[in-house]
């Protein structure tokens, strides 16, 4: 067995506790059950509201609220190019949704498919980092974002080691897009 096998060994031994855990803390509270599940579902469309509210100036939090537009811009871009370099990766990896390979339901309902990296997560790294110079709205959207990658493995849908990894290509994503346009003077 060379690294590579080992490694993946050890995560997948590592993602099936974190998932057996998450489904034990499923009979403690139907109550956090049904706010993950929301968090899960609707978290992306809250980020979304807020830089739509960011960029229009309703709340103005930011000192230069000219560029807060280019910002939003530069966020949404990143989450968009996250998406496209996670496809081929998720199609290559071709790795199964925990609930394709364990006996159980997920809270939230969702298709099969492919689990690695987890989208979701890179998205919401990536409109948070791509707003990082919207200083009132950027700690906001990273709340979100961290939020919304926990209920993905919490709710059944992601592996631990998925959330990771796409929120980490959504960090960097995120940051690398708000950087180029900083250096362009956008933002």
């Amino acid at each position: 067995m060379d690294v590579t096998e080992w490694l993946w060994d050890r995560a997948e031994r590592m993602d099936a506790a974190i998932t057996r855990a998450m489904q034990r803390l499923w009979q403690v509270s139907h109550l956090l059950n049904a706010t993950m599940v929301i968090v899960a579902k609707y978290t992306p469309i809250f980020m979304l509201v807020t830089l739509v509210i960011a960029s229009t100036g309703w709340l103005p939090v930011e000192a230069n609220a000219a560029k807060a537009p280019w910002n939003v811009a530069s966020s949404i871009c990143a989450a968009l190019l996250i998406r496209g370099i996670h496809e081929p990766i998720s199609r290559l990896v071709s790795r199964p949704r925990p609930f394709d390979t364990e006996p159980f339901q997920p809270l939230l309902r969702h298709d099969p498919g492919e689990s690695f990296p987890s989208n979701h997560a890179a998205g919401g790294f990536a409109l948070a980092m791509g707003a990082v110079h919207l200083p009132g709205y950027f700690p906001i959207l990273l709340c979100l974002a961290i939020v919304l990658a926990c209920s993905r493995t919490y709710c059944g849908l992601h592996h631990a080691t998925d959330v990771v990894i796409g929120s980490l290509g959504g960090i960097g994503t995120g940051l690398v897009v708000a950087s180029f346009a900083r250096c362009l003077g956008f933002v």
